[in-house]
Order: C-alpha cells, then sequence, then structure tokens
C-alpha cells in the first residue's frame, strides 16, 4: 500500500509529464524497495527531495 507522500510524489512526477519515472516509481514502492531515478530526467529540486522522503520512509518501516 502506498503512503500519502509517495501518492503524491507520483502525483508531481506525471505533473511534470514524467509517466514513465512514475510508473518505475510506483513499482519500486509497492514492493518496498527505494526508487532512484534515472539521472538525465528533468526533475525538480521539489520532486528528488519528494523522492529521498519517501525512500526514507521505506527505511524507517523496515527498522
Amino acid at each position: 500500500m502506498m503512503t500519502p507522500k509517495q501518492t503524491h510524489t507520483l502525483w508531481h512526477l506525471r505533473r511534470q509529464g514524467l509517466q514513465f519515472e512514475a510508473e518505475i516509481a510506483e513499482q519500486s514502492w509497492s514492493k518496498g524497495r527505494a526508487f532512484e531515478p534515472d539521472q538525465r530526467a528533468p526533475l525538480k529540486r521539489e520532486t528528488r527531495e519528494l523522492i529521498e522522503q519517501c525512500n526514507w520512509e521505506l527505511v524507517a518501516e523496515l527498522a
């Protein structure tokens, strides 16, 4: 199940036209894995920070 922050981050990715990145992120987080975006993807700083927070949530959940 996705967290509210993950859902919000997916919305940000899609809003930026990055549907492919959003699909990969959703698959990764749904499986309990961190998502590492393609370094070439034109992500806004705010979106990169949200991705980092979502990945941190996974680590905190496992601890």
